[in-house]
C-alpha cells in the first residue's frame, strides 16, 4: 500500500472546489467581527496571504485540504484539517492518489489488438486475416458471422420485433378442439344401476385422430421418446 506522508501546514492540491472549513471560518471572523462590508474584503485578502497578527503562533497553520488559516484546539497541537469535512475531503483525495499511483505502477495487461494490430504506424495494418477476423467476430459488426446479408436480416427482425425487449404476440391456436369419445370405468354400483357405452375404433382411426390433433413430426418424435424410455434410456 502506497503510504503518503502530508506535513503541517503543507496543502493538498486537487482539482475539486474547495470552500474554507467550520474550523477556517470560525478563526477569520475574529479579524472581521465589527468591521463594514468594504473593509471585510481587504482582511480577507491579508489573510488568505497569510499576513495577520498571529501567524507565529504555532498552533495557527494551513488546512491541508481547504489550504486556509485556522487554529489548532487539540490538546497535543497535531490537527492537521480545520473540520470533520475536509477531512473527509482529505481522505478522497489521498485515495484517489493512491488508486492512481497504484495502477501506474503495474504493468497493463496488452489487449487482443494490441498484440495483433499494428496501430501506431501510419498506415495501420493486421498481423494476418485470422487475428483480422477473429477480432470483428468477436467485438465487431459481424456478431452473427460474416454473411453480411445474414447480419442485416437479423438487425432488421430484431427492429422490427422491438429490439431485444420482445413484444408481446397473439398467436393463434392449431390444435384440435374437436370432442373425442372416449370410455369411462364406473364403480361396481354404477355398472348395475347405469348403462354405459364403450367406443371401440380402429388402428386407423386412431392413427388419424393423432395425426389431426399432433401433426406427423410430433408423433415421430414421442415414438421415438417411448422407444428410448422402454430400453430403459432417459434424458436424451
Amino acid at each position: 500500500m502506497t503510504t503518503i506522508k502530508v506535513e503541517k501546514g503543507q496543502v493538498l492540491i486537487s482539482a475539486l472546489k474547495v470552500y474554507p472549513g467550520e474550523g477556517a471560518v470560525e478563526f477569520a471572523m475574529r479579524f472581521v467581527e465589527e468591521m463594514t462590508l468594504e473593509h471585510v474584503q481587504a482582511v480577507c485578502v491579508d489573510l488568505v496571504a497569510g499576513n495577520f497578527e498571529g501567524i507565529d503562533d504555532k498552533r495557527v497553520r494551513r488546512c491541508q485540504f481547504c489550504g486556509y488559516y485556522y487554529e489548532d484546539k487539540t490538546k497535543n497541537n497535531s490537527s492537521l484539517v480545520c473540520s470533520d469535512e475536509c477531512k473527509a475531503g482529505k481522505d478522497v483525495v489521498l485515495q484517489a492518489y493512491r488508486r492512481k499511483v497504484n495502477s501506474d505502477s503495474k504493468p497493463k495487461r496488452p489487449t487482443y489488438k494490441d498484440l495483433h494490430y499494428a496501430g501506431h504506424l501510419e498506415y495501420p495494418f493486421w498481423k494476418s486475416d485470422i487475428h483480422m477476423n477473429e477480432y470483428d467476430r468477436k467485438r465487431g459488426t459481424y456478431s452473427y458471422g460474416d454473411n453480411l446479408e445474414e447480419v442485416v436480416g437479423k438487425a432488421l427482425l430484431d427492429a422490427e420485433m422491438g429490439g431485444k425487449k420482445k413484444k408481446p404476440q397473439l398467436i393463434d391456436y392449431d390444435g384440435f378442439a374437436g370432442a373425442i369419445p372416449f370410455a369411462v370405468n364406473l364403480s361396481e354400483k354404477q355398472h348395475k344401476t347405469m348403462a354405459h357405452k364403450t367406443i371401440k375404433r380402429s388402428a386407423a382411426d386412431i392413427e388419424a385422430d393423432l395425426l389431426a390433433r399432433y401433426g406427423e413430426k410430433k408423433l415421430v418424435e414421442e415414438r421415438r421418446r417411448a422407444k428410448f424410455v422402454s430400453k430403459g434410456v432417459y434424458g436424451f
